[in-house]
């Protein structure tokens, strides 16, 4: 009964043409999304490796100075693009994709795509995954908004449970018909935009296969929920337009007025310091720290008379090495302490905010996809913080080559000492190693069992609606 239910549910539905053309312009803007974001992807990775290889080139090509001044003239490196970023965007397009690297300072991404966007940005941007995540729950409505009340409607509903259809079973068929139906026009796209990300060249350590598993597992969630919920609507609903109105206005609280408000809210209650405020006490720990340029500071003067004692002179030119150098090296150490502390804050800040933001998602299941979807596809803050993690441990690995450089090879006293391209070589390019795919999974776990529990409560909602009908039939 409940396959013969089923088929029914499924012919129905292919046979509205409300649905095929829903299901036609929703296909064609889930293709035409994926092939503009791999052109774009294809692009920005272009751009960004021709830029990666003009800067190494520059660096090679500096020309003979001191190595601590070559510190100084600093390497800009560049953020990959993560493979993903074709399906789901994330936040790639409101942080930075360079960051400079220079001595004694950290600084932050700069070049923000969204600074150089239109105001239309504001709207949002066509990419599969803002398709699936306001335009599938659509199709949903439309497929089972009238599935249950439009039956109640034209009395073909009691007819149906008094010939000996339980509840039940009439719910789970139009379930399954109705899912079938939207996996028909949802796993072809799926599984072709899948084939052409695995034949594309994405480093192994990126786990592909096991983000792919992750991001079907979360969005199938979303859409079961969604589904579930509409059935169940329908089934409480005392007709089709009063479903139809339930259901569209659960879709623009949920999907248009959630997002925002949970926003403002969670950057109400966790506010991320002003950039000025950041810089002036990131500045003030720095000058409590050592200034290897400073020699008259009491820092310095400090660092000078340890130095002396522990090498039992009298004077630095005595000093086995340059102690110049020395300072230098000790004052990056510091310095990565200061930076380690204020920018681990606002990381942290920036994390706990996203983590609030998802628990909303207790109360729009949109908000917990968003959050699950954009760290499977690897355009979180996490992903971004793993970026500017590893720009910075190159940034003191080069900084600390070269200043060990001024200490074991420059005179004391030798201003001008130079070194030149064979040094520069010694200093690798920046490579970053892709987040593990665990790590991925872990980051989109809350988002999971967000959807997860929705999914239940959707359930539970659908077996008393089930009840409901045969306590009416009864």
């Amino acid at each position: 009964m409940i396959l013969h239910i089923a088929r029914k549910e499924f012919l129905d539905a292919w046979r509205d043409g409300r649905f095929r053309l829903a299901a036609l312009v929703i296909a064609a803007l889930l293709v035409t999304s994926g092939l503009l974001a791999w052109r774009q992807t294809e692009r920005l990775n272009a751009e960004r490796a021709a830029a990666a290889a003009q800067e190494r080139e520059n660096w090679l090509e500096q020309g003979e100075k001191n190595s601590h001044s070559a510190g100084h003239y600093g390497v800009n490196v560049f953020k990959p693009v993560a493979p993903l970023a074709l399906f789901d965007r994330g936040i790639e397009p409101y942080v930075g994709t360079t960051l400079f690297l220079e001595a004694h300072r950290q600084n932050q991404a700069a070049f923000v795509p969204a600074r150089d966007a239109t105001a239309m940005r504001r709207f949002g941007e066509l990419t599969a995954s803002a398709g699936l995540q306001w335009l599938a729950p659509l199709l949903v409505v439309l497929l089972a908004f009238g599935s249950v009340a439009g039956e109640r409607e034209r009395g073909t509903l009691r007819q149906s449970l008094s010939l000996g259809v339980a509840p039940r079973e009439l719910l789970l068929g139009k379930l399954l018909g109705l899912g079938f139906a939207l996996v028909t026009l949802l796993a072809p796209l799926s599984l072709a935009g899948g084939a052409v990300l695995l034949q594309s060249d994405v480093d192994p350590a990126h786990g592909l296969w096991i983000r792919l598993g992750g991001l079907a597992l979360a969005y199938g969630l979303y859409l079961a929920v969604a589904l579930v919920g509409s059935l169940a609507v329908s089934a409480f609903a005392p007709n089709s337009r009063s479903a139809l109105v339930v259901l569209l206005g659960l879709w623009a609280g949920g999907c248009v007025i959630a997002p925002r408000l949970a926003s403002d809210v969670v950057h109400a209650q966790l506010p991320t310091p002003l950039l000025a405020q950041f810089e002036k006490e990131l500045g003030e720990d720095l000058q409590n720290g050592l200034d290897g340029h400073d020699t008259r500071s009491k820092q310095m003067e400090e660092f000078t008379a340890r130095t002396l004692k522990e090498h039992k002179v009298a004077r630095v030119e005595e000093l086995p090495f340059n102690f110049n150098g020395l300072a230098m090296l000790e004052s990056e150490r510091i310095a990565g302490a200061v930076f380690d502390h204020h920018f681990g804050k606002l990381w942290d800040r920036i994390e706990a905010q996203d983590r609030a933001t998802t628990w909303v998602g207790a109360l729009a299941p949109l908000l917990a996809l968003r959050s699950a979807s954009m760290a499977l596809s690897g355009t979180d803050f996490v992903h971004h913080r793993h970026f500017a993690t590893a720009a910075e441990q190159h940034r003191r690995e080069f900084v600390r080559v070269l200043n060990e450089d001024v200490k074991n090879n420059a005179r004391p006293g030798d201003h001008n000492y130079a070194v030149g391209r064979e040094l520069w070589e010694q200093l690798p390019e920046f490579k970053l190693a892709p987040l593990p795919a665990e790590r991925a999974l872990e980051s989109a776990s809350l988002g999971l069992g967000l959807l997860a529990a929705w999914l239940v409560g959707a359930c539970v909602a659908l077996a008393a609606a089930a009840a409901r009908l045969k306590a009416n039939v009864a």
